[in-house]
């Protein structure tokens, strides 16, 4: 593994923190979820992740395909997973159902829950984006009421497909 630093990403709804190496984003930490950081601080070398976050936050669609992302350590159907919802449209949700589906998987939708909550990487990957097949949020392993506010910020009606 190599090695690991970190960087701050501020922003209007709190302190991104961003674990990285240099060919990939490791983790990042929803503001007052990161931990003490352990690693270096270092300014990352994809300076405009902070400008997009940011725009991303004041209601702008971004793409974020062009931040390497360190899948190091996922299991292949998570790894899959979230290479399938990486690529759901800004604005668009899936169920957990149709996520299972299109990383290969139709009957593994409980499992598409729980891998998606190891997600190192959310807003990056978004996981916000995958719905419980009632059209309710469903769950999220950020802080409490991010998921709902992510999917305003990108569709009036989220429940759209």
């Amino acid at each position: 593994m190599p090695e690991l630093f970190c960087d701050h990403i501020d922003t209007p709804k709190g302190v991104f923190l961003v674990i990285f190496h240099s060919g990939g984003i490791n983790r990042l930490y929803f503001p007052g979820r990161e931990p003490e950081c352990g690693y270096q601080e270092a300014r990352m070398p994809w300076r405009k992740l902070s400008e997009d976050l940011n725009r991303y936050l004041a209601g702008e669609a971004v793409n974020w395909d062009r931040y390497p992302l360190d899948f190091c350590g996922y299991r292949p159907f998570t790894a899959n997973l979230l290479a399938v919802v990486r690529r759901i449209p800004h604005g668009r949700v899936c169920t957990y159902r149709e996520a299972a589906e299109r990383s290969g998987s139709p009957l593994a939708w409980r499992a598409a829950g729980q891998a998606l909550k190891a997600n190192r990487h959310p807003i990056l990957v978004p996981c916000h984006r995958v719905i419980a097949s009632s059209g309710k949020p469903g769950g999220f392993s950020g802080p409490p009421g991010w998921k709902q506010m992510l999917l305003e910020l990108e569709s009036e009606r989220y429940g759209r497909r």
